[in-house]
């Protein structure tokens, strides 16, 4: 049996015809997944998948283990970065103590989730054949205190009770890593600034040094990836098409929802993460086998690369 077989044509960039996202990942996650059941090693393979808001990664991510499931006999937990934000309590006391940062207003940039128990989820889900103890993933739901969202109650969390042999765990910014230099940090921060003086006008230099602060410790997690499926857009200005979007299909099916001025408010608070981490996405030093997938503004792959260490 060959494993890795993956040819010398596949690992250079190559246009894409009928060939979706998640058919180029089974294409690429696969047969890493066989080897590692081939070869009985208990440790699980883990799978970080990037992707912008409204690219379509969730859909993307539960996809991919479905039809890993079909191909392959083998147990996956699937989780996102969204289940490790803070409690409402918490994200309150975020909130006051960052009064004046408006990019830490409400959940979802860096600073926003409960690393150490994300980092001890983890590492549970890796030695759970160790102390044959279940392990707990929590579940956030966005819709409680109006929105505001909460983590639901320990008894509701998704029970994993043995052991695991892939880990799929996606997020809008997994694999950004932080500017290491501050005066690189502020000089980019301050060019941004000038292309968008409307929207980050009142964006201080020290609320994205908070910001880089708190992504460096993200980093942590990025190390445990064995393997990374990026999809990556040329104009990342496309979240605002994306969640527009989103945001129209929800009120076709809800009756109600956000206008059009309020979603682009919405993706403002987060836009300076991307304008400030996109572009450097995939240039770190770190050794990974990648997958990276370029979709166009209509969300349809139109190049993929293989990245093989």
């Amino acid at each position: 049996m060959s494993f890795l077989n993956i040819s010398l044509a596949s690992i250079k960039t190559k246009e894409m015809s009928n060939s979706s996202v998640v058919d180029e990942a089974i294409r690429f996650l696969a047969p890493f997944l066989e080897k590692k059941l081939y070869c009985q090693e208990k440790k699980p393979l883990v799978i970080g998948i990037e992707g912008p808001q409204g690219s379509g990664k969730t859909t993307a991510a539960t996809n991919i283990r479905v039809k890993l499931l079909e191909k392959i006999n083998c147990n996956i937990v699937q989780f996102s970065m969204d289940d490790f934000y803070l409690t409402f309590e918490q994200q309150l006391n975020l909130n006051r103590e960052n009064q004046d940062n408006k990019l830490l207003q409400g959940r979802g940039l860096p600073g926003t989730h409960d690393v150490e128990l994300l980092m001890k989820i983890f590492k549970d889900l890796i030695d759970i054949d160790h102390d044959k103890s279940p392990v707990k993933i929590p579940v956030y739901d966005k819709s409680l205190h109006n929105g505001k969202g909460d983590r639901l109650p320990l008894e509701k969390w998704n029970v994993v009770e043995k052991r695991v042999d892939l880990i799929i765990f996606e997020g809008w910014f997994n694999g950004y890593t932080s500017i290491n230099s501050e005066e690189t940090l502020i000089r980019k921060w301050n060019g941004i600034k000038a292309t968008h003086p409307r929207k980050f006008g009142d964006v201080e230099d020290r609320h994205i040094q908070k910001i880089n602060c708190d992504l460096r410790r993200y980093e942590q997690i990025w190390g445990l990836f064995d393997l990374f499926v990026c999809i990556k857009t040329e104009n990342i200005n496309n979240v605002y098409r994306w969640r527009l979007q989103q945001e129209h299909a929800l009120i076709k099916k809800k009756g109600s929802g956000m206008t059009d001025m309020e979603v682009e408010t919405f993706v403002d608070r987060y836009m300076p993460v991307y304008y400030l981490y996109y572009d450097g996405l995939g240039k770190t030093e770190e050794k990974i086998n990648s997958l990276e997938l370029d979709i166009d503004e209509f969300r349809n792959l139109v190049n993929s690369n293989y990245i093989m260490q």
